[in-house]
């Protein structure tokens, strides 16, 4: 399996080197939807858009679903995608990027598992003096055959506080502890980027019962855009109390920040995560009280 996070200079040499397994994506998805216009505009050479809300469904509890299985590879073949690429997914933020990760999750969740995160994103490439490019580039249909990991999936219903699984929950503090009420206008705002109003909706306040926080910007490095190493890593999940050698899923407020949470455990050799990709805005809205703490 490759590195979970690959670096510029990496990211670099591969290029230059003229692999042909590589495929680069950048994943910037923004309030509006896909970021497709800034992608034209300059963008890694090599590199393709990668649409993270394509045929995903929603609904009032689900931000955002899995698309189905025949349609999601039927999408990542005619992106070029074959059993050998390396997937490099990359993010044209300033702070804190979220989509590359959900991306990450959802191609492995479908079992494409040779994926990278790009650290640093574009900004890290461009500061570091890497070139971009507005050149377009195709590759010929793929031959990746999906295979869904629902290990990697974790649903409301599988959720049973008290059983022994480690939730960690990657939303504000203020928010996992209840301190401010649900909806936020934090949440109101993630769920707004996926097209969901919370207006009208009731919610609990608080978290699910027994899980620890860890807000995910504690992942980053000090730059804000770079993903932290592994032993940086370590201390933040052993400061917060979590086992990994115990089962583990993730939460947060949409379904994306807690794909990060993913991605730092497989950097600490966890690969097995999985994600609450309803989060807070599914088990807001149907948790009973006696499954919310503050």
């Amino acid at each position: 399996m490759a590195s979970p996070v690959v670096t510029p200079e990496w990211l670099s040499s591969q290029i230059e080197a003229r692999h042909k397994d590589l495929r680069i994506f950048d994943t910037t998805n923004g309030p509006s939807g896909p970021s497709i216009d800034e992608f034209m505009s300059e963008h890694i050479e090599g590199s393709q858009f990668f649409n993270v809300k394509k045929n995903a469904p929603f609904t009032q509890y689900l931000p955002l679903g899995l698309p189905d299985p025949a349609a999601f590879q039927d999408y990542v073949r005619s992106l070029g995608i074959n059993a050998s690429s390396h997937v490099i997914l990359y993010e044209n933020v300033e702070h804190y990027g979220f989509a590359a990760f959900r991306a990450w999750w959802l191609l492995r969740v479908h079992g494409i598992t040779n994926v990278s995160l790009l650290s640093g994103g574009l900004g890290r490439w461009k500061k570091e003096g890497h070139p971009v490019t507005d050149q377009q580039f195709e590759y010929e249909k793929g031959d990746v055959t999906v295979k869904v990991n629902k290990s990697l999936v974790m649903l409301y219903d599988d959720i049973k506080p008290g059983d022994g699984r480690q939730f960690v929950d990657t939303r504000h503090a203020d928010h996992f502890n209840g301190k401010e009420k649900e909806p936020s206008a934090y949440q109101t705002m993630r769920m707004e980027f996926l097209g969901l109003k919370s207006d009208g909706l009731a919610f609990q306040t608080g978290h699910i019962p027994g899980a620890v926080n860890i807000h995910y910007t504690s992942l980053y490095d000090d730059d804000t855009i770079s993903f932290k190493g592994k032993d940086e890593l370590l201390k933040v999940f052993q400061s917060a109390g979590v086992k990994l050698d115990r089962p583990m899923s993730s939460t947060c407020y949409i379904g994306f920040t807690a794909c990060a949470l993913a991605l730092a455990a497989c950097v600490c050799g966890k690969d097995d995560v999985s994600v609450y990709y309803g989060s807070w805005t599914e088990y807001g809205q149907r948790a009973p009280d006696a499954n919310v703490e503050c």
